[in-house]
């Protein structure tokens, strides 16, 4: 059987916020296209990537409120929030309890938004409550196992709990661990490979100082720069400098394309050849943002 939890505004909320954070996303790439190439242009375009990465968390934790809900059947309870299936076992679960002694002892951030109370949390009488609830913990109807406790607010408690009760008393069809389910992207070991997301993002930093430093520097450019050299050091070719962009785009792109082949190294287990890989686009990086800086100097 599946159980909805108790509604809660929150969720209509997030939406709100992630349609008024893509309306601010537009305004911004207009203006961003009606201004000169300036430093103020290149930090709008900083704050319009963070907007978007923050719309995309936001999303996320949207997508889960929308898709909260509590499947019971003769093995366990599944908490199901997005993508993510939280199996708690009914052979491990011990007793149900009608709310925490007192609220949580761990305060909610902006990021536990919307659904402050989906997240882990402690309370005087419960040291590890893993949330999945529309409601604070006094309110919740709570799984006690020997391991960490399930928060919950069904719409209807006293339906949900009669139907615990009565698969609990027909007994597991199969065994079960207490688990959480991902999709295999978010169980990947890069994600604790602390060297490898170092090497990451410094090679995106390093595409950022390049076109920081080249927007900032752009208006007092001339309007024609010397682009390359003969072998005696003497300009050989002027163009606009506008041209200055192929070199931190060179940037971009030897990093994008060595992030995506990296990974694919390393899921077949080839971490030296991925690491190879993220270190040679912070190489080249580096040699054309020494060519970037010699020439914005003319």
């Amino acid at each position: 059987m599946t159980f909805k939890p108790l509604p809660s505004p929150d969720r209509w909320y997030g939406l709100l916020a992630i349609l008024g954070l893509l309306g601010l996303d537009a305004l911004a790439v207009r203006a961003v296209l009606a201004r000169p190439v300036d430093g103020e242009s290149f930090l709008l375009v900083l704050c319009l990537l963070g907007s978007l990465l923050a719309a995309g968390y936001l999303g996320y934790r949207t997508v889960g409120a929308f898709t909260l809900e509590y499947r019971v059947d003769r093995d366990g309870v599944t908490l199901v929030w997005g993508p993510a299936r939280q199996i708690v076992p009914m052979g491990q679960i011990r007793r149900i309890q009608h709310g925490a002694a007192g609220p949580a002892q761990n305060r909610a951030y902006p990021w536990h938004w919307p659904y402050r109370d989906r997240r882990r949390m402690a309370c005087a009488d419960i040291p590890t409550l893993n949330s999945y609830a529309t409601r604070s913990p006094v309110e919740q109807l709570i799984l006690v196992t020997d391991d960490e406790s399930y928060g919950l607010s069904p719409a209807d408690p006293e339906r949900f709990i009669a139907a615990l009760q009565a698969r609990y008393a027909l007994g597991p069809a199969r065994p079960l661990r207490a688990a959480l389910r991902r999709p295999p992207f978010w169980t990947w070991g890069l994600w604790r490979d602390r060297a490898a997301l170092a090497l990451i993002g410094l090679g995106l930093l390093g595409v950022l100082v390049m076109f920081g430093a080249l927007c900032f520097r752009f208006p007092a450019l001339s309007s024609d720069l010397p682009l390359h050299f003969d072998v005696a050091g003497i300009p050989d070719r002027i163009a606009p400098k506008s041209g200055l962009f192929a070199l931190p785009i060179i940037g971009l792109a030897t990093w994008g394309f060595n992030l995506l082949a990296g990974v694919l190294m390393y899921r077949r287990v080839q971490q030296g050849g991925a690491y190879l890989l993220w270190a040679g686009a912070l190489a080249v990086e580096g040699i054309a943002g020494l060519a970037l800086f010699n020439l914005m100097r003319w």
